[in-house]
């Protein structure tokens, strides 16, 4: 059973209720007999997931559907509209996400994976010419809007963000790393983020907030790294407190708020 057949029936299935050969036949480019086979074969493989209605000569998903063969999220279907030249309903707001030489990465990257320590000039808000800094790199995260490398920096002596459009380009080797990953205590501490509607909204505006979140009992839980915890509250706007509950809309609890300021920013 061809994998990116079983994927693209379910997504159909999941977010557009009918799926038929036709479909397949367009997004592959291949016969009807081939379309009509897999559609066939997927219901054998996952016979409780779809069912062919006559009336509407495709195949339906049932109320127990379960995607198997894909992730089955709303982010993964508008994905599939940027492969395939189908109609496309979907449409993206662009941040100005900051462009990444490769020469920047492989140096990196060779160091992670090896445990390596780098000599690199980093430039800051505060120190705007570049400066001479000794790092031990363990990982990359993407925030959304710019990408940052976590590593041990010799002259803070403690783990730090480097974000990569700051960096000069130079990298010299300076031998084997002595802190790694599983020495960043921030980066190895979970935490769960617990969000709430605003107090000050009403029960009917909470509930349309609930709604939106997918709050049970009128809280959700967040589990991230303690080491991005930062980044998840300003992803979600909660690092300023604003001035009327329908701009704020979600706040952290606030025993929630207690155990996890210890690990922001001062």
């Amino acid at each position: 059973m061809n994998k990116d057949h079983c994927q693209l029936i379910e997504l159909i299935a999941q977010w557009e209720g009918r799926v038929n050969a036709t479909t397949l036949q367009k997004h592959f480019g291949i016969s009807r007999a081939t379309a009509t086979k897999s559609l066939q074969n997927y219901c054998r493989l996952h016979p409780d997931n779809i069912h062919y209605d006559s009336t509407l000569k495709g195949y339906l998903p049932t109320q127990s559907f379960t995607p198997h063969q894909c992730l089955g999220t709303i982010e993964e279907y508008s994905q599939l509209h940027l492969q395939h030249e189908i109609p496309n309903p979907f449409h993206f707001v662009e941040a100005p996400i900051r462009n990444i030489d490769p020469h920047l990465t492989r140096p990196l990257f060779h160091a992670i994976r090896n445990r390596r320590r780098l000599d690199i000039g980093y430039a800051s808000v505060s120190s705007p010419d570049y400066e001479g800094r000794i790092i031990s790199p363990h990982s990359v995260v993407f925030t959304d809007i710019r990408w940052h490398v976590r590593a041990y920096c010799e002259k803070n002596q403690d783990f730090r963000d480097f974000v990569l459009s700051r960096f000069n380009g130079v990298f010299n080797d300076e031998g084997e790393a002595t802190h790694h990953e599983e020495h960043d205590n921030k980066w190895n501490t979970w935490v769960d983020v617990v969000i709430e509607p605003d107090p000050r909204l009403n029960p009917s505006r909470k509930r349309i907030i609930e709604l939106d979140y997918q709050m049970e009992d009128g809280r959700k839980t967040l589990k991230t790294r303690a080491a991005l915890l930062m980044y998840l509250l300003q992803k979600l706007k909660l690092d300023q407190y604003k001035p009327t509950a329908e701009a704020q809309q979600i706040i952290v609890n606030s025993d929630c708020w207690k155990q996890i300021e210890q690990y922001l920013p001062k």
